[in-house]
């Protein structure tokens, strides 16, 4: 999951010899990025490019995690999750954070969609021996899945 290819698509020279730059990156399905910019005369632009595309992909994994993040907040267990860009490990992690920061209905939605996990998973999210993920899920997460089944009936979602 990562940038495939960057090229300088153009530069532009100007009166003073900084150069406005057109870079063109494509990730792993092919998606176009484009950055334009203007460096200095001696800037090394080959290196700036580099530098560049890790930075991009990273970006569009933490792009990526955080519309999960959302959509998981927004609709529990009926959310559509994408890992393109990123794995479910890295979801998971992001996921517990927000869990541990959710308030009301935020905290609900993340539930119900924890509560659709296996205990192993559970585990390996939270680092919980099996006894505590059989107490998490008794006393949060089956009672958020119903309360999210509540929420989305009330809703007419």
């Amino acid at each position: 999951m990562s940038i495939v290819s960057s090229v300088i698509a153009a530069t532009d020279v100007q009166r003073d010899g900084r150069r406005w730059v057109r870079e063109l990156h494509t990730d792993h399905v092919g998606v176009p990025y484009v950055r334009n910019y203007l460096a200095g005369a001696l800037d090394d632009l080959n290196a700036a490019l580099a530098a560049y595309a890790v930075i991009l992909a990273d970006n569009i994994k933490l792009a990526e995690i955080a519309a999960n993040v959302a959509a998981v907040t927004a609709n529990g267990l009926l959310a559509t999750i994408s890992m393109v860009y990123s794995t479910a490990a890295e979801n998971r992690a992001a996921g517990r954070i927000a869990y541990q920061n959710a308030t009301r209905t935020d905290a609900i939605m993340i539930g119900d969609f924890l509560s659709s996990l296996t205990d192993a998973q559970l585990q390996n999210i939270f680092n919980m021996p099996a006894g505590q993920v059989t107490t998490l899920r008794t006393n949060k997460l089956t009672p958020a899945a119903t309360a999210a089944a509540t929420i989305r009936a009330a809703t007419g979602a």
